[in-house]
């Protein structure tokens, strides 16, 4: 899922939010997504536990140069890509929490 605003000319001013979402049980969770909220810079907000609402946020490895355009194809472009290690590290972090817990498989 993706979230961005224009201006009337179709240009991207900022982009709202480029998520990655595993469903747990029957619920959605994000588990990282990016924006660029602070001084139009693009970063990354990482959910660290499922039982905890806080994220940790992040620039390493994030692009940085570019319009918001292409930002924001870089960042649909990066989850496409990574999706699998995205998952497989926040399912690794919560093996614990995730005891007996339906994730599902894609």
């Amino acid at each position: 899922m993706y979230i961005y605003k224009t201006k009337l000319s179709s240009i991207i001013t900022e982009i709202i939010c480029v998520s990655l979402e595993v469903k747990v049980n029957k619920e959605w969770i994000t588990i990282i997504f990016y924006d660029s909220s602070h001084q139009g810079r693009l970063h990354r907000h990482t959910k660290i536990f499922i039982n905890n609402d806080l994220d940790v946020v992040d620039y390493q490895g994030v692009k940085q140069k570019g319009n918001q355009k292409a930002l924001l194809t870089w960042a649909i472009n990066d989850l496409k890509n990574n999706y699998l290690f995205y998952k497989k590290k926040f399912i690794k972090r919560n093996k614990d929490l995730l005891k007996n817990i339906n994730i599902e498989k894609y």
